[in-house]
């Protein structure tokens, strides 16, 4: 099983406070029983994979770097947006969109309004987060 797939059986064993077994055989399962097999690896790094924004299939090994840096359909941002430029969309409308984008030609108040509802977002995020973090110091709750 995928590395992903292996430390969620591991957590939710762990959390029922069970041993964690294999889906398939049902014998044991630990961090110290596993071995990797590198052969299986590379056959399964190599299965065709199907990129979820364009749909095109590729080896799996390739699709991260595809989806990351080279499909033209994979959702992006403007350049912008650290100013309040809400839009996202595909990677190859973003030049059309950076290029009608109204935010560059803001004035100075009109940008420290934006950087204070920012200012404000991020301060009860931040209190989201520290409400989460108390959370997960109760006994049985992790984060992985």
């Amino acid at each position: 099983m995928c590395a992903g797939c292996f430390i969620h059986l591991l957590a939710d064993a762990r959390l029922k406070e069970e041993q964690a077994t294999c889906p398939n055989c049902r014998c044991e399962i630990s961090k110290g029983l596993c071995c990797r097999n590198l052969a299986v690896e590379k056959a399964v790094s190599e299965l065709p994979s199907e990129c979820g924004f364009c749909m095109q299939q590729f080896p799996r090994s390739l699709l991260e770097r595809h989806q990351k840096e080279e499909c033209q359909d994979r959702v992006t941002q403007c350049k912008y947006k650290r100013i309040g430029c809400p839009w996202q969309g595909p990677y190859h409308e973003l030049t059309v969109h950076e290029a009608e984008c109204t935010h560059p030609t803001k004035t100075g108040n009109e940008l420290m309004e934006i950087l204070d509802e920012m200012d404000q977002t991020r301060k009860k995020e931040m209190q989201l987060y520290n409400s989460i973090f108390s959370l997960l110091s109760f006994e049985k709750i992790g984060y992985t």
